[in-house]
């Protein structure tokens, strides 16, 4: 009966383990998903946007106003990045700038969050907000043109690698007939120069 027990509770510990596991695996699956992140970022750009709705004179409703644009900017830009990649576009540096700009941009909306309902001018958080916006759009539109740019044909980038390969080959061979024409006048054999009939 101790043997039974033993084994009955190894299976249910197994089971349970198991079943922890799962939910935990999954969890991690769905907070790491596009739409929990999608609903994350509205989440959080309804709150910012909500005081500066109310009713009622709210100082600093810009703020509010420049948080969610520089959001969307981001939003939009990632799209765009993953548009590029998908489609093979070349990014430059594009990919490596990417996090520190939103993190520079994450910075930006906390602090106009906190402005948001307070007295404080922050005329300064306000130009930074705008720079921000601008760059946004800059490497956006320059995503966004990056992806239009036709993709070389095929059939065309292998006759240019078929031409750089002969004119190599036929400078190989022109240096190489010119070496032996050196080593011949090296050894004392003289070519006479054929004389003119006239």
């Amino acid at each position: 009966m101790l043997e039974f027990l033993t084994v009955a509770a190894a299976l249910a510990l197994l089971v349970i383990g198991l079943l922890v596991t799962a939910t935990w695996l999954t969890l991690r699956r769905v907070r790491r998903s596009r739409l929990v992140a999608s609903a994350a970022h509205l989440l959080a750009d309804g709150m910012l946007a909500l005081p500066a709705l109310r009713p009622g004179r709210t100082p600093n409703r810009a703020a509010a106003l420049y948080a969610v644009r520089i959001s969307r900017g981001h939003r939009l830009l990632r799209q765009r990045v993953t548009e590029a990649r998908a489609a093979g576009a070349h990014l430059g540096d594009v990919p490596a700038v990417l996090p520190r700009l939103e993190a520079e941009g994450r910075v930006i909306r906390a602090e106009l969050g906190r402005l948001v309902g307070s007295t404080t001018a922050g005329y300064d958080l306000s130009a930074r907000a705008v720079r921000h916006l601008r760059t946004l759009s800059d490497l956006t539109g320059a995503v966004t043109e990056a992806v239009s740019v036709p993709q070389a044909d095929e059939s065309l980038a292998r006759e240019a690698e078929e031409a750089a390969l002969g004119l190599r080959l036929h400078a190989a061979a022109y240096t190489e007939l010119m070496a032996l024409g050196t080593a011949r006048d090296g050894d004392g054999i003289h070519v006479q120069p054929r004389a003119n009939a006239s």
